[in-house]
């Protein structure tokens, strides 16, 4: 398996911790994301030079659950876990790009001012979301460790 981002010097993370609009269910919510507006952004986040657009669906019946059977599962990994500790968002969304420019530059656009924006009312709760940046860093892919930038394994083992 190929690595996308292989020979990609640095990349740069957008992470938006999402809750869905009230009253809206599980379902309807991963169904609207991945159907309507994820192909609202695609082409556009291509056009802009971004490497990465990923959804995590934390809530949801069809991806990963946040039922009793997975709070079991995260108790299982981390026993005595507090419940409070265990994040209650709807989805992650990672967007990766080279350059933040590439980015602002997706938000300049007249696409995603016009159609991507306002569509976000059929089912965020913007209040509530938030959002996190840092540098993007791939350690493993494909159950395979990546190589650093300077060639030297990354996952602790050769350096």
């Amino acid at each position: 398996m190929s690595d996308p981002l292989a020979g990609v010097e640095r990349l740069f993370a957008l992470t938006i911790c999402a809750y869905r609009k009230s009253g809206m269910d599980e379902d309807t919510y991963h169904q609207y994301l991945s159907e309507k507006h994820a192909p609202l952004l695609k082409n556009l986040l291509v056009h802009n030079k971004i490497v990465d657009y990923t959804m995590e669906l934390c809530n949801d019946s069809a991806k990963q659950h946040n039922t009793s059977e997975t709070k079991q599962m995260i108790g299982q990994m981390f026993p005595g876990l507090p419940e409070s500790n265990v994040a209650d968002y709807d989805c992650f969304i990672h967007i990766v790009f080279s350059d933040v420019q590439d980015y602002i530059n997706v938000k300049n656009d007249p696409h995603y001012k016009q159609a991507v924006v306002p569509d976000h009312a059929n089912f965020a709760d913007g209040k509530k979301t938030t959002m996190v940046t840092g540098w993007f860093e791939r350690h493993v892919t494909g159950g395979q460790a990546t190589v650093a930038k300077s060639g030297t394994e990354i996952n602790g083992l050769s350096h």
